[in-house]
């Protein structure tokens, strides 16, 4: 069985052109690669300064985060001691009113005990 030569010139054919693909691929992939190499590099390149900003900045908002933490302490301390002034005052001005009404209501006991005493 002999093959015809049609046949032949058809596979010799798609022979080349499935060469000629391989080989378009191949160019391709090597310009994507050589593209991708150079992204990386220029990443690279630009990463480590962004990346040294960055720790700079965090720096910087650690410094600012424990001043407010400085002052929230302070705030919460002169807080705690008006509380206590405050606490203090209302018992110092309590006191004198709570003793007049003492007094006041034992009178009125005593005199509720008198009027029934009379009556």
């Amino acid at each position: 069985m002999q093959t015809p030569p049609a046949l032949v010139t058809a596979l010799v054919i798609a022979a080349i052109v499935a060469c000629g693909f391989v080989v378009y691929a191949l160019v391709e992939s090597i310009r994507t690669l050589r593209v991708a190499r150079r992204l990386f590099d220029e990443v690279g390149e630009r990463l480590v300064p962004l990346l040294e900003k960055v720790d700079v900045t965090v720096d910087a908002v650690n410094a600012e985060l424990l001043r407010i933490d400085g002052i929230v302490s302070t705030f919460e301390d002169v807080s705690d001691k008006v509380s206590t002034t405050t606490n203090v005052v209302h018992g110092a001005m309590n006191a004198p009113l709570e003793a007049v009404n003492a007094v006041g209501s034992r009178l009125r006991d005593a005199w509720r005990t008198a009027r029934r005493m009379r009556s």
